[in-house]
């Protein structure tokens, strides 16, 4: 690559048991509150950890639950407002209180043999309902007429709107702006049949759903002003988002070595200015050469250099930081004043 090479600089590394497997789960890195959390499981035990707004540090606090899944069964996990962790399962949504007891449950319909299909949830950005998608009735000849987003209520689960997504049978995953938007970014992954890239609000006059733009990718990050930057799944191209404005795209072969391709799968702002992502001479690589992009051209401005090689994770926390595992260790990042 001809990029120039800046060194990355350690800011803090601190200990977070299952870390690892967590960034390949869909709630692994969320975005909530104005918050980054790291969802974690190990051992039969939930564990949030919240981010610190210190970059000094790495973590601020975590909060912990029983699994409700420990049989391994999937679910998805989203922190709460008030502290609470509300679970979407394959047969209910519940919401848990800070000790462990069960707030409210609301069951719904199971996907039919479906055993990618799962839901997701998230409060929305003004906390007022818990925003959860499920597997939607069947219709009269037995087949689907599409998943369900409905908005419960936070204190009771009551169903307060209810809307039909244009996906079925999907892997879904909620994500916040990090300015407070009043909408979501929901996606939803069918495997061969491709992404939905949602934007989901709850509004006075119920849910509005619509599409994310030209996105279709279930990797990408969000940015300020509705920025988005997605990720082939098979590592061949970026594509900036935004409305209103043209997409722009750079093909991993106009960027990178012959046959590289870009991977690790969370791609996202370190800043206004710079996207972080991480590229590889093959998808499946166990290590990675992290880039700084322009964040509006996606065009390649530096490649870090760390003091060991590092893994393929790269989490950007959009305040000029950004976040490596290997193993239980979790350590966050800066680039050096003078360079930056």
């Amino acid at each position: 690559m001809t990029q120039p090479r800046v060194p990355a600089r350690l800011l803090a590394g601190e200990s977070l048991p299952g870390v690892a497997e967590a960034l390949g789960n869909m709630d692994g890195w969320l975005l909530r509150d104005g918050a980054h959390r790291l969802v974690t499981r190990h051992e039969g035990v939930i564990t949030v950890a919240r981010v610190a707004a210190d970059p000094c540090r790495v973590l601020a606090e975590r909060a912990t639950w029983t699994d409700p899944a420990a049989d391994g069964a999937d679910t998805y996990c989203s922190p709460l407002p008030d502290g609470a962790l509300a679970v979407s399962g394959r047969q209910a949504v519940t919401v848990h209180e800070t000790d462990g007891s069960v707030r409210w449950e609301h069951g719904h319909e199971t996907w039919p043999d479906s055993g990618e299909a799962s839901g997701a949830c998230a409060p929305d950005p003004a906390g007022r309902v818990l925003l959860a998608t499920m597997a939607g009735p069947l219709g009269a000849d037995g087949l689907s007429r599409g998943d369900i987003c409905r908005a419960l209520d936070l204190a009771t689960g009551e169903v307060l709107a209810e809307r039909v997504l244009p996906s079925f049978s999907a892997t879904y995953a909620f994500q916040q702006f990090p300015d407070a938007r009043p909408e979501v970014l929901l996606t939803a992954s069918m495997g061969q049949d491709g992404t939905h890239c949602l934007l989901v609000a709850w509004t006075d006059g119920g849910l509005d759903i619509r599409a994310a733009g030209t996105a279709e990718e279930p990797y990408v990050g969000l940015g300020v002003d509705g920025v988005l930057v997605s990720q082939d799944v098979g590592g061949g191209y970026l594509c900036r988002t935004r409305e209103g404005a043209a997409d722009v795209i750079v093909e991993a072969g106009d960027v990178l070595p012959e046959e590289w391709v870009f991977v690790g799968y969370t791609p996202g702002f370190v800043d206004e200015r710079r996207v972080l992502v991480v590229a590889a001479e093959e998808l499946w690589a166990e290590e990675g050469t992290h880039l700084l992009l322009d964040a509006r051209t996606l065009r390649p401005l530096a490649a870090l250099d760390y003091p060991q090689p590092p893994g393929v994770a790269a989490v950007p926390l959009g305040d000029g930081t950004w976040l490596t595992v290997e193993e239980e260790r979790v350590r966050r990042w800066t680039i050096p004043s003078d360079l930056g």
